[in-house]
């Protein structure tokens, strides 16, 4: 099995603000003990994975990301006229009113896309593989409260369902991978 993005993602950035949200509270269960900074670090992280996974859907948005390297802005690419809603709601589940969650979020999307673009050798269709085997590893670490399934126009990413573990819980998202099919 391929190693976790969301652990990946922690290495790469040396920053530690990714807890598991419970499914049934959607919260991770510490906010009240974190400091806003590292809840804002968690908001954006979370955006951008679950931003990554729904734009990857598409074999064309992955050939793009995987081959322009140059300056992009991920955020209205991936969220379009919904990043500054967004962004009000980065703001008010951490609390923090430092930062700039447009770069921040274009910033970690890159790496994201620098990690899925080293795992799948450039290849688009590997990396489109390799997001969707992250799915319940992404979904899993993405807090209710930011809602980013409804900007990205897909409900099933903020399910509560999707949050859970356990073995049989486990064995039907293996089931998921098996018979998904990632492009529409």
């Amino acid at each position: 099995m391929a190693e976790n993005i969301v652990k990946l993602l922690e290495d790469r950035l040396r920053d530690r603000p990714m807890k598991t949200v419970d499914p049934n509270t959607q919260a991770a269960g510490d906010e009240q003990t974190q400091s806003p900074k590292a809840l804002y670090h968690r908001a954006v992280m979370s955006a951008a994975l679950a931003g990554l996974l729904e734009f990857s859907r598409k074999d064309q948005n992955m050939r793009e990301l995987l081959s322009n390297h140059s300056d992009r802005d991920y955020s209205q690419r991936v969220f379009h006229h919904h990043f500054s809603e967004l962004e009000d709601r980065i703001r008010t589940y951490s609390g923090y009113s430092g930062g700039h969650p447009k770069e921040d979020f274009n910033f970690v999307l890159q790496e994201l896309v620098d990690i899925v673009g080293a795992h799948a050798a450039g290849d688009a269709r590997a990396a489109k593989d390799f997001l969707s085997n992250q799915r319940a590893n992404i979904v899993s670490y993405l807090p209710g409260d930011l809602h980013t399934g409804k900007l990205l126009n897909n409900s099933a990413i903020d399910d509560r369902t999707n949050k859970m573990h356990g073995p049989f819980s486990d064995f039907t998202h293996w089931m998921e991978r098996i018979f998904s099919t990632s492009d529409q």
